[in-house]
């Protein structure tokens, strides 16, 4: 059965049958107290943009947005398929402006900048993020002054294969409801 085929519930929703994968790589977070664990799947590194070709088309609207402010307690990063490149490829993970106004890079190698090829070639393998958004002073959204997304991107050279998982787990701004914050660095 497709996933255009859908039976309306006695509630009056929508229910799609089927296959539907689009959505099924999407981030999510969980929280344990004040500490937020982000979760994102890398499902194919041959699809990366460079790190200079990134812009809002490249943002999925889907993805989790960490608010301006948080702080980074820690990153990793977890290999599910062995990376492989032809020209010295390099992994950044980053953060970007969401996908309302206009594009800005807030630290496009902030969770971990240009990791080898090495670190990410063998299944199961684990690379802890240092970037300086991680475990650092910088908060997310201090350059761009907005909520940012997660961002993969290479450097030197395209990936032909490589998967993974991101967890990154951080603090969110103590304020009150409905005020703006301003990232205090």
């Amino acid at each position: 059965m497709g996933r255009n085929t859908t039976w309306v519930n006695s509630d009056s929703l929508a229910v799609g049958f089927g296959t539907h994968s689009e959505d099924n790589n999407v981030s999510a977070v969980t929280a344990d107290g004040s500490v937020k664990t982000l979760v994102k799947y890398l499902p194919d590194a041959t699809a990366l943009e460079a790190v200079a070709s990134i812009t809002v088309a490249s943002l999925n609207p889907q993805d989790v947005t960490i608010p301006r402010g948080s702080r980074i307690l820690e990153a990793s990063f977890q290999v599910t398929a062995a990376f492989t490149t032809s020209a010295s490829g390099a992994l950044n993970i980053g953060t970007n402006r969401g996908i309302t106004g206009a594009y800005t890079a807030d630290d496009e190698n902030g969770i971990d900048a240009a990791i080898a090829v090495t670190a990410l070639d063998a299944i199961g393998a684990v690379v802890a993020c240092d970037g300086a958004l991680v475990a650092g002073v910088t908060t997310c959204g201090a350059a761009s002054t907005s909520d940012v997304k997660v961002v993969f991107a290479y450097t030197t050279g395209v990936f032909t294969a490589g998967a993974g998982y991101l967890t990154v787990r951080y603090l969110e701004p103590i304020q009150s409801q409905g005020s703006s914050f301003a990232a205090v660095e």
